[in-house]
């Protein structure tokens, strides 16, 4: 787990770090420019968090049920459990907002879940077709209830 160093910045240095921070974000426009940031940013075990967090938000958001979300990112239910107090916060409202406009995010999800469904139960796939497993596996239920 990361730890936070114990010595406090000066309150006025640490919004100017964190505003220089968030500047930084919003001028990356592309995703290898993005990807490039990151790997600098972020050693491999804070990227692979900060992907599996989001991750299991936008699941959530999409109402995937908790033990698919463990099996699909080999993640604990702590985990989704500290994911899942916050996606009702403002700064997750406005992110689903944002990738619900972008069909290629929607179809991306749908098609990771049937991936996993296909690697780990191809014999269910298989008899079930896709409609039966999005039936079963994904079922729609009322986002209303997460948010």
């Amino acid at each position: 787990m990361t730890t936070v160093s114990k010595r406090m910045m000066a309150k006025q240095l640490e919004e100017k770090v964190y505003q220089t921070f968030w500047d930084s974000i919003v001028k990356i426009n592309k995703s290898d420019e993005a990807n490039l940031f990151f790997s600098d940013l972020f050693t491999k075990a804070e990227r692979v968090n900060f992907i599996k967090r989001l991750a299991i938000s936008v699941l959530l958001y999409k109402n995937y049920e908790w033990r698919h979300i463990e099996d699909l990112l080999k993640v604990s239910p702590n985990t989704i459990a500290k994911v899942s107090v916050k996606i009702a916060n403002p700064g997750f409202k406005l992110f689903f907002k944002k990738i619900e406009k972008e069909a290629a995010w929607r179809e991306f999800w749908k098609d990771l879940g049937k991936l996993y469904l296909t690697i780990t139960h191809p014999e269910k796939v298989g008899r079930l077709g896709d409609e039966g497993v999005e039936a079963i596996y994904f079922p729609k239920r009322d986002k209303k209830s997460l948010l």
